[in-house]
């Protein structure tokens, strides 16, 4: 078979290239146990890679090439920095490379093996051997390149990796672990998120960890928007809102939750610094968890009902507690503390022990403006 037989195998294997995609990445998501752990998109993101390199493969063989181009390997080099980026190991990118090659190659026989004789068997192997080693030295040293550029700004790489969580980059347990070994630190997880602003520049904002003494698990501060935003270990958490309370800084504070839910948490923390009237900060000028869902359900943002309850309402939707509950709908339905204990009929001065006791429980004093206000919506949200 001479180039422009390969070439017509090339361009029919092409016309059905998704297939054959599909086929390669499934054994490497078999055989490659870190595979196992990407979501979609990087899923995807491995598709394209192994498209790439069927098609180039393809051509260079219709071409007579025993190797692929520079062009081809400064890529490769760009694909093994980006996986240093996304925390996943050298081993593991190598790996799944030398196990889709293997694949690349037993599946364009299978599918031209009565076309094929020695001579293109020969050729398609001896390019696949000198792609492997080409392709296996080039992510090693983008990878390489680019944990060398990690460790030579941590407080940078830090801020990249909190950076890439808050936008869903990286959404897999396995993932944060791995890019947080590279950086060689313990990010608290779960961990509770703090946006607040107005936030200085980087420099300056990371003089808010300067004011904190962690417990054990490493913080994270990066900027974003003009506001700065920190991950703390929950433990931590108090420290933070005393410090932004001391300070002419607005913030919001949620509740502890996994890394991986950080995109999502980001997204409900911002807006409630959009949204939020002026009266909603309280004298420590931080929201809270509960502030936030109902602010995003007001707005129309990604929260549930359900969620509202949880975080407003917290321990009074235990039975132990469902007497408060029912206290506290009194209360808003009267309107006074009177009326509601006579409704009840209960003394007033045990209705009035009852508010205290939701104020302990939840964060939330009726009697305030803003936080009855957010009591008073999840109570009127149907359970």
């Amino acid at each position: 078979m001479g180039r422009e037989e390969r070439a017509l195998v090339g361009a029919e294997l092409a016309r059905d290239r998704a297939a054959l995609v599909d086929r390669i990445v499934a054994e490497v998501y078999e055989r490659v146990p870190a595979y196992q752990a990407l979501h979609e998109s990087q899923l995807s993101e491995v598709r394209a890679i192994a498209a790439w390199l069927v098609t180039r493969s393809l051509e260079l063989w219709a071409a007579g090439a025993s190797g692929l181009a520079p062009e081809d390997v400064a890529r490769l080099r760009g694909v093994g920095r980006a996986r240093a980026a996304d925390g996943r190991s050298i081993d593991a990118v190598v790996r799944a490379h030398r196990v889709g090659s293997a694949a690349a190659v037993r599946l364009v026989a299978e599918a031209a093996a009565d076309r094929l004789d020695a001579a293109d068997v020969f050729a398609l192997s001896e390019l696949w051997l000198t792609a492997i080693d080409q392709i296996s030295e080039s992510l090693s040293v983008g990878h390489t390149e680019a944990a060398r550029m990690l460790d030579a700004d941590v407080e940078r790489a830090r801020r990249t990796f909190l950076d890439d969580l808050l936008i869903g980059r990286q959404s897999s347990r396995g993932a944060v672990r791995d890019r947080a070994r590279i950086l060689g630190i313990t990010p608290p997880d779960p961990a509770v998120l703090v946006v607040a602003e107005p936030a200085p520049d980087p420099a300056g904002a990371m003089a808010l960890l300067d004011l904190i003494e962690p417990t054990g698990a490493d913080p994270l501060l990066t900027t974003r928007a003009g506001r700065a935003v920190l991950l703390v270990a929950p433990a931590d958490a108090a420290q933070v809102t005393a410090v932004l309370g001391g300070r002419p800084w607005r913030g919001c504070a949620l509740a502890p939750r996994a890394l991986t839910g950080m995109s999502a948490a980001y997204r409900l923390a911002d807006d409630a610094l959009e949204t939020a009237p002026p009266h909603a900060f309280g004298e420590q000028g931080v929201l809270g968890e509960a502030d936030a869902c109902v602010l995003a359900l007001l707005n129309g943002g990604p929260v549930t009902p359900e969620a509202v309850r949880r975080a407003a309402l917290g321990p009074l939707l235990s039975d132990a507690h469902s007497h408060l509950l029912e206290t506290l709908r009194a209360y808003f339905r009267a309107g006074a503390a009177t009326t509601a204990a006579d409704a009840l009929h209960v003394h007033p001065q045990t209705l009035r022990y009852r508010l205290r006791q939701v104020r302990e429980l939840t964060g939330h004093d009726p009697h305030r403006p803003w936080p009855r206000f957010v009591l008073e919506t999840a109570c009127a949200i149907a359970p």
